[in-house]
């Protein structure tokens, strides 16, 4: 805890006794004979003043002493080991020491909200096909490439799905027996284009296009060096 500290500054006042110097009046002379004796007035050293009874006695008020609190002593909290992490993975999909999984809704934002970068990323994905995978490996991985596809329904027939474009991933360096969470962006609207209305020229309400998933997820574990950079999101549409 950061202490702070206070100069206090006390202020004394001194109290001057103010000097009052008593004049002497001159006497008037009189037509009455004076004695030749001068008579000599003696100080009672009572005061003639009579104090004020009209005026109450100020009564003056308790100060309370300032009570000091007592500091309350935390106790040290005993950290909590991190529970060690299960290897091989579980629920994955392996391949010669390589493992993929698609990850659920849960753990999807528990991956957003641990990366802030991967949530600038998923506003994106609010627009656009998306998909996610988790990846790992018994071994380094200088980079990954995932692969996979982008598909919609049919307009033709609903019952079907057509290929609508190919999405190629790249990621980073990934230590062994460590899990990346890759988003997968493509560039294919999730939305018909924006129409408006003809008499008040406002907007209108997005439709969404039916069907569109990401799927056919590939994974690929690099041991060499990349010569490209890293990491991006490369996506092909189909011509038609």
């Amino acid at each position: 805890m950061r202490m702070k500290q206070f100069i206090v500054l006390s202020v004394s006042l001194v109290l001057l006794g103010s000097s009052a110097h008593a004049a002497t009046s001159t006497p008037k002379p009189s037509s009455k004979p004076t004695p030749s004796k001068k008579a000599t007035v003696k100080p009672t050293g009572k005061s003639t003043v009579k104090p004020d009874s009209t005026k109450k006695p100020i009564k003056k008020k308790a100060t309370k002493k300032p009570t000091k609190k007592k500091k309350k002593v935390k106790k040290t909290a005993t950290p909590i080991p991190s529970p060690s992490p299960i290897w091989p993975p579980v629920g994955f999909t392996s391949n010669k020491g390589i493992y993929a999984k698609i990850p659920t809704g849960k753990e999807l934002v528990g991956l957003i909200s641990a990366k802030r970068r991967l949530a600038e990323d998923v506003i994106k994905c609010s627009t656009n096909a998306c998909g996610a995978v988790i990846v790992a490996a018994d071994y380094s991985c200088k980079w990954w490439e995932i692969k996979s596809t982008v598909s919609g329904t049919d307009p033709n027939d609903p019952s079907k799905k057509i290929l609508l474009g190919t999405l190629r991933t790249t990621y980073g360096l990934l230590n062994p027996n460590t899990y990346a969470n890759i988003l997968l962006i493509s560039d294919e609207p999730l939305f018909m284009p924006e129409t408006f209305d003809p008499v008040t020229l406002a907007p209108m309400p997005l439709v969404p296009r039916p069907g569109i998933v990401v799927g056919n997820i590939s994974a690929t574990c690099h041991k060499s060096s990349a010569n490209e950079k890293i990491p991006t999101n490369t996506y092909l549409p189909v011509r038609r």
